[in-house]
């Protein structure tokens, strides 16, 4: 095994699965070194093989080890939640180990419905020796897991809005020329009050059947929060009816944010609009 930039975080492949062992305590203090470990494994694991080369394989697929770590609050959590989604634009698998011994662990998982999404073993070992899981029974998405981890953690400072000044953000549609996208304009501020904005409208437009979305952001759009689990769940709804969800102009710290998640290929048209 080989430490990595976090203490505690340690990696090692078996059966072509990358596996990694997480901190004795995973809380918000650790979180953002744990979570790039892990976009940076689900990347690798779905990078095709090599051109011309006959022995390169992706990766069978990525497993988060908590075995005996204890969650000092919900960063654990949010942190499986949004590798799945991750996984699942990827074509990743996704696999955790939590042993039987880590009762609260386990309960966390099975009260905020992350259990069914992402399959549990109880060691490493057996999860990388399973078959790929069938289809998955659970929620469609991480909307209503991640709502569970607010109401599990309601006094968990990372997960509340934090207030901030009056904020505009103004959203307005187009039809693209091409006749088949939608174009959403965005302009003002994208913050913790104004974000969910965005989501509903990007949601309305799924729901009235307007599969394929182009956002475009202006140049002076600000952004105050991580607007991605929204816009990682639209494109995930979108992707599994045959659309698209694409980002033009979007603000350096988001591209910045988006990049360092490996995940600046799903946000791109399905075809030149």
């Amino acid at each position: 095994m080989k430490d990595t930039i976090v203490p505690g975080l340690r990696t090692e492949t078996r059966r072509g699965f990358t596996v990694l062992s997480l901190p004795a305590q995973i809380s918000w203090q650790n979180y953002a070194g744990i979570r790039e470990g892990v976009s940076r494994a689900l990347s690798l694991a779905a990078r095709p093989a090599a051109a011309g080369s006959r022995t390169a394989e992706r990766g069978a697929g990525v497993v988060v080890d908590f075995g005996d770590a204890v969650l000092l609050d919900a960063a654990g959590l949010v942190l499986l939640a949004r590798a799945e989604t991750r996984a699942r634009l990827l074509g990743c698998q996704l696999r955790a180990v939590v042993p039987d011994a880590s009762a609260p662990v386990r309960r966390a998982l099975d009260a905020t419905g992350l259990g069914r999404l992402v399959p549990v073993f109880p060691d490493v070992a057996s999860a990388t020796a399973a078959p790929p899981p069938g289809r998955r029974t659970g929620p469609a998405d991480t909307a209503d897991v991640l709502d569970a981890i607010r109401a599990l953690h309601p006094a968990d400072a990372a997960l509340t809005p934090a207030p901030s000044a009056p904020s505009e953000l103004t959203i307005t549609t187009a039809a693209a020329p091409d006749g088949d996208h939608t174009v959403v304009h965005l302009s003002g501020v994208l913050d913790q009050l104004t974000v969910p904005r965005l989501g509903e409208t990007l949601t309305s437009l799924v729901e009235g059947d307007l599969r394929h979305l182009i956002v475009r952001m202006s140049a002076r759009l600000g952004l105050r929060c991580d607007p991605l689990p929204i816009l990682l769940g639209i494109r995930w709804r979108v992707a599994a009816e045959g659309g698209c969800l694409a980002l033009l102009e979007q603000p350096a710290k988001l591209r910045e944010i988006i990049d360092r998640e490996g995940l600046g290929s799903v946000f791109t048209a399905c075809r030149a609009a």
